[in-house]
């Protein structure tokens, strides 16, 4: 049902039990921010569900978590750049990313007919464990602005940390969109968001977004901003 893949630098695990069609009409508890008072329409468009996951369920990442430190790795960029990228990361294992699937796409059902593409088929989620400690980013990037990537059509980011919040930045930074030359770029506005522990974001995959820098003064690894990320691919068969 599951399987693990390599692309690049990077591992992933992909879902082989959908498609399903996200066309329901249902409107659920996510929140549809930023809107533009001027039109009341979104002007940058994320939802944010707060409280994505049980205590039960969050208490196994974080019990996951704490055996798992050998298994990360340094991040790269698709693009191979030096300096663009620092964090760490590694594949979930099944039975996380079996249930936090499950929970993404339950959240997507409730805010499909918000969805760009809502009549599309889901044909896979990618799923990855990250973790930023002190000094580590990730500059502006879209996350589908190459070939092997052009699918993807929604990123999502769900939030998690040890309590009291043992570091500083981290705030996940959404452009406004503009084109030149025919590609998206990031436009002059902006909009910070604050990774906020137990919630989940997602967003257009074509926006361009930064992972502001983390200050993280301990530098524990358990002491890092972690986030269960990845991207939702539409069908292409």
């Amino acid at each position: 049902m599951f399987s693990q893949v390599l692309a690049g630098n990077m591992t992933y695990w992909y879902s082989q039990q959908i498609p399903i069609q996200i066309n329901s009409n249902l409107s659920g508890n996510a929140n549809q921010l930023a809107v533009d008072s001027s039109t009341g329409k979104p002007d940058i468009l994320y939802w944010q569900i707060l409280n994505f996951l049980s205590p039960e369920k969050l208490q196994q990442l974080w019990n996951y978590l704490l055996t798992a430190r050998s298994q990360f790795n340094p991040a790269h960029n698709s693009a191979g750049l030096n300096n663009y990228r620092q964090s760490l990361f590694t594949a979930p294992p099944p039975e996380i990313y079996s249930e936090i699937s499950e929970k993404i796409l339950g959240a997507l059902i409730s805010i499909a007919d918000e969805l760009p593409n809502s009549s599309q088929e889901i044909g896979e989620i990618e799923m990855q464990i990250t973790a930023h400690n002190d000094g580590h980013y990730y500059k502006i990037h879209n996350d589908n602005g190459s070939p092997d990537t052009a699918t993807r059509f929604l990123t999502y980011v769900y939030y998690f940390y040890r309590q009291p919040k043992p570091f500083t930045g981290g705030e996940l930074r959404l452009y406004e969109l503009a084109i030149k030359d025919g590609f998206y770029v990031a436009g002059d506005r902006y909009q910070d968001i604050e990774p906020l522990h137990n919630s989940l974001i997602v967003f257009p995959s074509h926006y361009m977004h930064e992972v502001l820098p983390i200050r993280c003064p301990s530098q524990r690894f358990e002491d890092s901003r972690f986030t269960v990320n990845g991207w939702i691919r539409v069908a292409t068969d």
